[in-house]
């Protein structure tokens, strides 16, 4: 049983040391790490894009795994991927982000935060960031692996437990032109050549809109394929994982992510339960829509939404039951200090 957990390097970097991280995340069973190196901006100094505001000239990545390697533990830089909200490269490279329905780019108004600033999956320009990204992190540090995060469009339709903390959500499942994205001009153009029709002319009711979702889908997979083809190619031993909505349906449905078609070597669903008005035992039967489809999962925990340990103990080991090959705690640090002695004797119960 995998045991691993997405590591908040700057809240470590600002709050805690890393001998005082490595020490709980070794007590706590973790062996595996996620550390994020890349969220609007690189953690660390990058020959591609700028640092993030605060960090510029620090590596905060190279002692972090230093201190790792003393435990044995195995490090997956964590790069959240398509989402780029970088102030001054979106406003600077506008004509790469997504565009909805309405006309509307997502730099001008993105959907739901003003974080939702998404490259549009389409460009040949997005991935290859993603890929000099990767490829950088593999070559500058001392990994077993990356991993990807969010890697699909925003999200056209939100998770029951949120729809109600955003204005113009609505309640029921269906899509809205304002949060359904990309129809750029690239987009609508190459769709129009492969079918003869224009998507912004689509109602959502007709067949030709599942095409035109589909191809959408599709985009985001050639993204996810060409870097993990890159990433091979620099080093067929290096893992590379990614971090997906809780199932293969609500994935697809929900972010445009076909993720059991990707081919990588695994899968981190984020079965976030509270999200979807579940309870803890949902974890299972989440984990057995992705392990039928032939794919390696290890479930992803929001540990947060736990509220007791006994709790905890059943539902990893309900992922273990129902075929995951590990567990994905988020996130470390926690937001109760409780939440590590629990995570240790549920994980420990489910070896």
């Amino acid at each position: 049983m995998r045991k691993s957990a997405w590591v908040s390097m700057p809240e470590i970097y600002k709050n805690l040391s890393y001998e005082k991280a490595l020490d709980d995340l070794n007590k706590m069973g973790i062996e595996e790490l996620y550390p994020i190196v890349f969220s609007g901006g690189a953690y660390y100094p990058s020959d591609h894009f700028p640092q993030v505001e605060g960090f510029e000239g620090k590596d905060i990545l190279t002692p972090f795994i230093k201190e790792a390697r003393k435990y044995g533990m195995r490090v997956y830089p964590w790069i959240v991927s398509l989402n780029l909200y970088h102030k001054e490269y979106a406003l600077k490279n506008k004509h790469l982000y997504v565009v909805n329905k309405l006309g509307v780019s997502c730099v001008d108004k993105p959907s739901y935060v003003d974080s939702y600033k998404w490259l549009c999956p389409s460009r040949d320009e997005s991935k290859e960031h993603l890929a000099n990204i990767f490829l950088e992190v593999a070559q500058k540090f001392d990994v077993d692996g990356l991993h990807f995060d969010y890697i699909r469009l925003p999200d056209v339709i939100l998770p029951a437990g949120l729809r109600g903390k955003y204005e113009g959500v609505p309640q029921e499942e269906i899509i809205m032109p304002q949060f359904d994205f990309c129809y750029c001009e690239v987009c609508r153009s190459r769709f129009k050549g492969e079918f003869g029709i224009d998507p912004i002319n689509m109602s959502y009711i007709e067949p030709s809109y599942g095409r035109w979702f589909r191809w959408r889908a599709d985009k985001v997979t050639e993204v996810v394929r060409h870097v993990y083809g890159e990433v091979k190619r620099y080093d067929a031993g290096l893992e590379v994982s990614a971090a997906v909505f809780a199932t293969p349906e609500l994935s697809y449905q929900y972010v445009f992510q076909d993720w059991p078609s990707w081919g990588i070597d695994l899968y981190n669903p984020m079965i976030y339960h509270k999200y979807y008005t579940q309870d803890h035992r949902w974890i299972g039967s989440a984990v057995r829509s992705g392990v039928l489809r032939g794919v390696d999962v290890s479930a992803g925990v929001l540990i947060g939404f736990i509220e007791r340990k006994e709790d905890m103990i059943e539902a990893f080991q309900l992922a273990k039951d129902n075929g995951a090959v590990g567990v994905t705690l988020f996130v470390y640090p926690p937001p109760r200090a409780e939440l590590l002695e629990w995570s240790k004797e549920a994980l420990k119960s489910a070896q």
